[in-house]
């Protein structure tokens, strides 16, 4: 169960200056796309790569994240909802995993 709190926590925040990696996605030039996340909305994430600022959709993508001394994968679909939104839905998903009563 501490991973799943872990990859709940990674969701439970606001991904602005976590360094990203696009590793399954429909459109074949977004995959190996990498970088900071320098913005984000409901449905996409501005990401700052090396070739400079690339707009990608979070939906029906997986990305690698490097959060902390951990290297995760996560489902575009998981955090498809407006920041602040996700964050409060990650927040109750947490303290769910970890068996908090709300």
């Amino acid at each position: 169960m501490r991973g799943r709190v872990q990859g709940v926590d990674v969701i439970a925040r606001d991904w602005i200056g976590l360094m990203v990696e696009v590793v399954e996605s429909p459109n074949e030039y977004e995959i190996g796309l990498k970088g900071e996340v320098v913005d984000e909305t409901q449905n996409t994430l501005r990401i700052m790569t090396e070739k400079g600022l690339k707009i990608v959709v979070k939906k029906k993508r997986t990305f690698r994240v490097w959060y902390g001394d951990k290297i995760m994968r996560i489902k575009g679909d998981l955090i498809s909802y407006r920041p602040e939104e996700r964050i409060k839905k990650g927040l109750v998903m947490l303290k769910r995993a970890k068996g908090v009563r709300i």
